[in-house]
């Protein structure tokens, strides 16, 4: 069944949002050539823009929520990243000891991670490389199959990657958390570049469907929308007060705002590695468990699978 017909900057037309009624995937149609597709993950894209400090919060949040659990239970430590985008996570990991490898389809963020971290990184898809890489014991992909024009083929390629027994992660927004069902179409997981959206179920039957193991599922929120001061989806309350009571509902909001891991990164973002390593270890040392909730009401749904 249809659901929204969304506007734009940037986007040619109508972006018309579609739920099957069988599996519930949300999916994006009619949609681009694969070619435009393809052509908008280019050094413009808006997450390549993003300052050094964000990035290394969102790695930091990022290695002590999905990846810190895995640590010393995969002998080989043979770590694939697909989607790498300029490397931070992948820097970081070979920082706690991982042998690491990215996947990126942005030739200039994969020259960038070459570059600032001298990192392997492999130009192009997933579905290009799987066929001719070595298993790796773990593969985590954090904000790329929405993206992708296949799910199906995408999560059969992370299959063809893993070890017998490897685990893979995948981490992508919720369509089924709280911030989108409060939103509606000003949830801030709603953009032109995102094709499929997920709940916990249909994340899950597709996983399962392509010969994986679901061990666990669980959600968050980014350290960059975690402060309910700047969410778009309450913009329209307090953008309705006069110019001189704004800043103190927004000041109100952030105090408002549950004080987690997240908010803790946006307040006080580390700047480099060297600074992101420290945190690490500090925050994995510190109940890792309260870092993701197994209420899957967050911004962020992940799962962790087993081949």
């Amino acid at each position: 069944r249809r659901l929204w017909s969304l506007h734009f900057d940037g986007y040619p037309g109508r972006f018309s949002l579609w739920q099957c009624q069988c599996c519930g995937v949300v999916f994006n149609w009619p949609r681009q050539p694969s070619e435009a597709i393809h052509d908008q993950y280019n050094g413009d894209y808006y997450v390549f823009s993003s300052p050094p400090e964000r990035c290394w919060g969102r790695a930091v949040q990022t290695y002590v929520s999905l990846l810190g659990p895995l640590e010393g239970r995969c002998p080989g430590n043979r770590l694939l990243d697909v989607g790498c985008a300029q490397g931070h996570l992948l820097a970081l990991a070979r920082g706690r000891g991982w042998c690491v490898e990215g996947v990126e389809i942005s030739q200039e963020a994969a020259a960038s991670a070459s570059a600032e971290f001298d990192l392997t990184i492999r130009v192009g898809t997933l579905e290009d490389h799987a066929s001719h890489i070595d298993p790796f014991n773990v593969v985590i992909s954090t904000d790329v199959i929405e993206h992708v024009t296949s799910p199906q083929r995408f999560v059969q390629a992370i299959r063809q990657v893993l070890v017998p027994g490897g685990w893979a992660i995948v981490e992508t927004p919720n369509w089924g958390g709280w911030w989108r069902r409060l939103g509606g179409r000003r949830w801030l997981g709603l953009n032109r570049f995102h094709l499929f959206l997920f709940d916990g179920q249909s994340l899950s039957r597709l996983m399962e469907d392509c010969g994986l193991a679901v061990s666990e599922m669980r959600s968050s929120t980014s350290a960059s929308g975690v402060d309910w001061a700047w969410r778009p989806e309450l913009a329209p309350l307090s953008n309705r007060l006069p110019a001189g009571l704004q800043w103190r509902a927004r000041k109100l909001l952030s105090w408002a705002t549950p004080r987690n891991l997240g908010m803790a990164l946006n307040q006080n973002p580390p700047r480099n590695l060297d600074e992101a390593l420290v945190r690490v270890e500090h925050l994995l040392a510190v109940r890792p468990e309260n870092y993701t909730s197994s209420r899957l009401l967050g911004d962020n749904l992940a799962v962790w699978v087993r081949a």
